[in-house]
């Protein structure tokens, strides 16, 4: 390792020159740019308290590491560590060029380079170095990607600070007074270096170290065959030529599979970085992970799929020496040896990146299929538990699928199972013959869960005696409910439509209320009526009042407005919302359905009474459906005289 001092001048103008190289390169494992506004601010506010002492007296920045490389056929300097003090020296120096005509770096020049991320290299480029970000007043809110925010917040700190110390002589103090110690490694140190220099710090993230390590480690896993410059030095002169063309040979298929990890994980991180995505996968997870402040999700959301991994994988994680897994942080000891799946040294982080990328596929997959997105949120979301867990799905149900298809039914077969004791808390038959967890998902049963399910198809179909609407269960089948597939008939053709439902309303949400369809206050005007005729309407207005087929779930935004509104005027407001498609006021399809039932049955049968009523006949029906619906979906046992 060579130590060079340079000054910030020396740097950019001499300092590539001397190495015979065109640019400083950003590797694919670097993190993007983070420097904030403060940042930049602590530098300058250093620099102008800066007393020059004596002539040979300098300010010194922490060092900078680079080893020589090829980009595109370009040698340049990889920036082990201080890309991020090279870049704000960089646009430090271009508002100076800008503002004190000081010409340091030609405007076609290509001094810093990153690599992999396009979009920060041209704006860098094409904004900052032409001094055009400082033509008008600079938004960092107006950023289209996060790199081009922080350089623009940090752009705009330097304008400023510059502007209001107008006496400090910054150009100069800068370019003479500021030095760097530049150290240069063998290129074989790279990712050793990369690791020891970066491992500690606080302020990268468990994603940050994640990326570098899987593309310095796994690149040189699948290239082996590379000799360093410091190996070549020992070699024969017979076989001096060959095994240079072996090692240039090698090194080039590392750098151009380093590249492709480098986009592959920025793809993926775009990916993990929607609010929805990141929310839905949230919810599957431990509720410990929101605490970890090692990887921080809301961050780096891509700390979520690192987390995911995690629980799936812990067995094996628990088979590397050393580790103990306990419920606190999720570290990088976990995942920086890489993981063995094959039984074969040297290759586990390429390993380790190769199932990782396949595992992320798959929860993107999970989370397109409409029915698999269904069924996994609604399993996690209202039966989540130390038995119930991410490491359960994916272990026990899809690691033994053959199809997307045996998939679900598994799926079905675990909400069967939880929809059967959670309506029934008491067992209803002293069976001896225990289920595992294995049986469940295999679909073996025993007579105390058949049992227990007739009891709940019974308990739909009767309206009179079972009150739905204070059971506390009542929260958890209304959005089961929901994900039923349904059939749609266009004239002589049917179709069966499976409904994705709004992430948030796989569960019950704290703005929604149970409701009833018929209003439990009916207007009766008693002074035109007889005696007899009151009795009979208040008698047919209790009758089925909280069984299930005159019970849903609706928002209390909605549910406060309209209580005791006769029926034409909810399903007026139901429709209108739904049609709205308000996220605020969202409608659940079981809802819709329930009211819009009614619409069908004025169409085929009209209307029988001055009063449009939700009558014992519409409730009967509405758990008929219910029951068909349900049983045959989850596959219910069944029932006589259903």
């Amino acid at each position: 390792m060579k130590d060079l001092l340079y000054n910030v001048q020396d740097l950019f103008q001499n300092y590539l020159k001397e190495q015979k190289c065109n640019f400083f390169n950003i590797p694919e494992y670097q993190r993007g740019y983070k420097w904030t506004s403060n940042n930049v601010k602590q530098l300058l506010e250093d620099l102008k308290h800066f007393q020059k002492t004596s002539p040979d007296s300098f300010y010194c920045l922490q060092n900078i590491t680079v080893t020589k490389a090829v980009l595109n056929n370009n040698p340049c300097l990889n920036v082990i560590d201080g890309q991020q003090r090279l870049t704000t020296l960089f646009i430090i120096i271009s508002f100076i060029q800008r503002n004190f005509a000081k010409k340091i770096i030609s405007e076609d020049a290509e001094i810093i380079k990153y690599s992999v991320r396009t979009s920060t290299d041209e704006f860098l480029h094409k904004k900052i170095q032409s001094g055009t970000l400082w033509n008008n007043e600079i938004d960092p809110t107006a950023a289209d990607f996060k790199d081009q925010y922080y350089i623009m917040e940090v752009a705009k700190e330097v304008q400023e600070w510059l502007n209001d110390n107008p006496d400090c002589h910054m150009e100069t103090t800068l370019l003479k007074d500021l030095k760097l110690i530049i150290n240069e490694v063998d290129s074989g140190e790279e990712e050793t270096v990369f690791a020891s220099l970066n491992g500690g710090k606080v302020d990268l993230d468990g994603a940050d170290l994640m990326r570098a390590i899987l593309i310095t480690r796994a690149a040189k896993q699948k290239y082996p065959i590379i000799i360093s410059r410091k190996n070549i030095n020992q070699i024969e002169n017979s076989d001096f030529n060959l095994n240079i063309d072996i090692s240039l040979s090698s090194q080039g298929k590392i750098n151009e599979f380093r590249v492709k990890l480098g986009i592959e994980l920025d793809r993926m991180s775009l990916w993990w970085s929607d609010k929805e995505v990141r929310s839905y996968y949230e919810q599957l997870l431990p509720n410990r992970i929101s605490q970890n402040k090692s990887f921080k999700y809301s961050d780096y959301p891509i700390d979520l799929l690192y987390y995911a991994f995690f629980e799936a994988y812990k067995d094996k994680f628990s088979k590397i020496e050393g580790i103990k897994l306990e419920d606190k942080d999720l570290s990088l000891r976990y995942f920086e040896n890489g993981i063995d799946l094959n039984n074969k040294p040297g290759d586990d982080h390429l390993e380790f990146y190769k199932e990782l990328k396949e595992f992320h596929m798959t929860l993107v997959d999970w989370y397109y299929d409409d029915e698999i997105f269904d069924l996994v949120g609604y399993l996690m979301y209202n039966y989540k538990s130390n038995i119930i867990t991410f490491g359960l799905l994916w272990n026990k149900v899809w690691k033994t699928c053959n199809t997307k298809n045996e998939f679900k039914v598994k799926l079905k077969r675990l909400i069967r199972y939880e929809i059967a004791i959670g309506f029934s808390d008491e067992s209803i038959i002293n069976d001896e013959e225990k289920l595992t967890i294995d049986d469940i998902i295999e679909g073996k049963t025993n007579s105390d869960i058949d049992a227990r399910l007739i009891n709940l198809r019974e308990s739909i179909l009767d309206t009179s005696n079972t009150d739905w609407y204070n059971n506390k269960f009542t929260i958890k089948l209304l959005p089961l409910l929901d994900i039923l597939p349904f059939t749609l008939v266009v004239g002589k053709k049917s179709k069966i439509i499976q409904k994705r439902l709004s992430q948030s309303y796989l569960r019950r949400t704290s703005s929604e209320d149970k409701e009833h369809v018929r209003s439990q206050k009916r207007e009766i005007e008693e002074n035109k009526m007889t005696e007899e005729d009151v009795e009979y309407l208040k008698e047919e207005n209790r009758r089925g009042l909280n069984s299930l087929g005159n019970i849903v779930l609706l928002h209390e935004s909605i549910n406060k407005s309209y209580h005791n509104d006769p029926l034409i005027m909810k399903m007026v407001r139901i429709y209108s919302e739904h049609i709205q498609d308000d996220i605020n006021a969202y409608i659940r399809p079981h809802t819709f359905n329930v009211f819009m039932s009614k619409l069908k049955d004025i169409k085929q049968n009209g209307v029988q009474d001055e009063e449009l009523f939700w009558s014992d006949e519409d409730i009967k029906r509405t758990v008929k459906d219910i029951d068909l619906r349900l049983s045959d979906y989850l596959r219910l046992p069944s029932i006589e005289n259903n």
